[in-house]
């Protein structure tokens, strides 16, 4: 019994051991968050939309209008939108929208030099609601 028992944990290591050395958790960790999940990384948060840089940028100035920010620039490209903000209490931030398609891009938001979480996710709460 026990040594079927030590074959079987054997078995499951093993496996474990080959799925994570060729990569396949972190690729399925990203596909996940890549499906509409928020990723908090490196002082920003990121999220994926199937909506278009122009349909993010609008929401994103509607939104951050809602939260009482001051839009201090505001460039927008094909595939490529940036817009730099100040809250009330002078905290500086910016939205960088990127093109994967024609129809998909991903949205970052980064609030202070090292991030402010909360307030992040303050900003992209109120361009959720213009989506």
């Amino acid at each position: 019994m026990t040594r079927y028992f030590n074959s079987i944990i054997l078995a499951v290591l093993l496996s474990v051991t080959l799925v994570t050395t060729q990569g396949c958790v972190p690729l399925l960790v990203g596909a996940a968050a890549g499906a509409g999940g928020v990723a908090w990384v490196k002082g920003g948060l990121e999220q994926n939309f199937d909506k278009t840089v122009a349909d993010l940028h609008k929401a994103s100035q509607h939104g951050l209008k809602d939260v009482k920010c001051v839009i201090r620039s505001d460039e927008i490209r094909r595939h490529v939108a940036r817009i730099k903000f100040e809250f009330d209490d002078g905290e500086k931030g910016s939205i960088d929208i990127r093109a994967f398609t024609e129809r998909s891009a991903r949205l970052k938001i980064r609030v202070g030099i090292l991030g402010d979480e909360m307030k992040s996710h303050i900003v992209l709460n109120a361009i959720l609601k213009h989506l």
